[in-house]
């Protein structure tokens, strides 16, 4: 690589991502972590649709194309993809002319955004795609079409021609990374670093956020995350509207989402008969959310059972474990073999087993203490603190003679 062995300059990184950078945790986590490691970082993402963001934050140099998201459809999508790869590239292509990169660390979704690094691979430097999530799952999932769709072999074909460019790829979990394995591609080329869930600043201190947000009293319940119909929030308040009355359950739904959709589900709480008892908060700081989180009586994470959401791993599960929450998680694969007999499950989309597992939690926390000990322990080694050095080896690595 141009750094060479033992070189004393400081080496020069460049991430990419199509997302706002001020708001991707894992992006900003891993970017400002290589400032602090001595790397000179310029990170290329999309303008937020309220204006451009300051051109440095947290020693990261940062660049912005004339780009904002739209929702669509598999079209919109594919338009806006590569829209930002091209300039994307162009961006890359003018700060490397100038001083070149001695690699890139491009974020996917798309996956195939990891051939802008072409120009930094040309000149012996080193390209790292860090997978998110799985496109071809995401394709299944977001748009219901079957694995033999044409898009999502397409999908595919696409993340193995661009692993394969990279020369290492690293993924949020180990459920995609074995979904990566099962179609061919080498173990020793693909790393889990997961999303963790510590990172954040000083919480606000709970009975601070409490009287701010004019949180009830009483037995609580916190979704604090994106809104939308995969979290699959209408399962919850069907659950929460069986419980028995005396239970005096609240639930505090704290996050962004489309305002029509944030309707929706205001609407099924009233006619739920539970209005009353659902607070929506909009949007929080992640400090916030952490602070709310730890008002909770327990920590339910609800999902609806798809392709994708088979090999996610939520972080708010590590969060509420951190916070030591009793779990109530729905029985998706990964989630399961991952946490095994650290929380209580229900049946994905059944509001009548969601139910029985909340009242079963609410009525036993007292004798818990088992399952919160092993979620805690299994959760503890994906805390930053255990990721950091990860992928700091990955990145020394990829310094090293063999990396091109």
């Amino acid at each position: 690589m141009p750094s060479g062995v033992g070189s004393t300059r400081v080496p020069r990184l460049a991430v990419v991502a199509y997302t706002e950078y001020l708001r991707d945790p894992r992006v900003r986590r891993e970017a400002e972590s290589l400032v602090e490691a001595g790397y000179l970082v310029h990170a290329i993402a999309l303008r937020p649709r309220d204006g451009r963001s300051p051109a440095h934050v947290g020693g990261v140099h940062l660049h912005e194309v004339p780009l904002s998201v739209r929702r669509g459809g598999k079209l919109r999508y594919a338009y806006q993809y590569l829209m930002f790869f091209l300039l994307s590239t162009i961006v890359l292509a003018r700060l490397h002319s100038r001083r070149p990169f001695d690699l890139v660390h491009v974020h996917s979704l798309p996956d195939f955004q990891a051939f802008c690094g072409l120009p930094v691979r040309m000149t012996g430097g080193a390209v790292l795609l860090d997978l998110h999530e799985a496109m071809p799952e995401i394709l299944a999932s977001r748009f219901r079409i079957p694995a033999s769709s044409v898009w999502v072999r397409l999908a595919a074909f696409l993340e193995r021609v661009s692993c394969e460019f990279a020369n290492h790829v690293i993924v949020a979990n180990d459920g995609i990374r074995a979904a990566l394995l099962a179609r061919g591609l080498n173990a020793d080329h693909v790393t889990a670093v997961y999303n963790p869930g510590d990172g954040a600043g000083p919480i606000p201190k709970p009975e601070e956020i409490a009287r701010a947000l004019r949180v009830p009293q009483g037995p609580l319940i916190v979704h604090a995350g994106g809104i939308n119909p995969e979290r699959d929030l209408e399962t919850l308040f069907r659950a929460v509207a069986q419980l028995p009355a005396v239970s005096g359950v609240n639930v505090i739904v704290a996050g962004d989402g489309d305002p029509s959709y944030v309707r929706e589900l205001g609407q099924l709480a009233d006619r739920l008969g539970i209005g009353s008892r659902v607070l929506f908060v909009g949007n929080v700081s992640r400090e916030e959310a952490l602070s709310l989180m730890s008002l909770a009586t327990i920590g339910v994470v609800t999902l609806k059972a798809n392709p994708l959401t088979e090999l996610a791993w939520p972080s708010r599960i590590t969060e509420f474990a951190r916070l030591r929450k009793p779990l109530v998680v729905p029985r998706l694969r990964f989630v399961s073999e991952t946490l095994a007999d650290g929380a209580r499950y229900y049946r994905p989309g059944d509001a009548d087993s969601l139910a029985a597992e909340l009242h079963s939690a609410l009525v036993g926390l007292g004798s818990m203490e088992s399952s919160l000990a092993k979620a805690d322990a299994i959760c503890s080694r994906f805390e930053w603190s255990r990721m950091r050095p990860v992928l700091m080896s990955i990145y020394k690595a990829l310094e090293g003679p063999s990396a091109s």
